[in-house]
C-alpha cells in the first residue's frame, strides 16, 4: 500500500515452484454483483491499493463478502 514504510509491513506471495497452477473454471455473477465488483475495483484503483496484472495462464475468481 502506497505511503506505508516496507520495514513495517510487506505482503510477499511465496510460490512452491514444483506445483503448478491451478486454473479455475470462470464464475458469472449477476448484474448487480458484477456492478458492485466494478465500483470497488476502481474505488482501490484510484486509492492505489491495487494495480492491474495479466495472468494469462490462471485466473483466481472474486469472492463476495456481505459486509454485516
Amino acid at each position: 500500500m502506497p505511503g506505508i514504510d516496507p520495514a513495517i509491513t510487506v505482503h510477499w506471495l511465496y510460490v512452491d515452484t514444483t506445483f503448478l497452477p491451478i486454473k479455475q473454471k470462470k464464475r458469472n455473477f449477476s448484474d448487480e454483483k458484477n456492478m458492485m465488483i466494478r465500483e470497488e475495483v476502481q474505488t482501490l484503483l484510484k486509492a492505489n491499493a491495487i494495480r492491474e496484472l495479466k495472468f494469462p495462464k490462471w485466473i483466481a475468481n472474486v469472492v463476495l463478502v456481505k459486509k454485516t
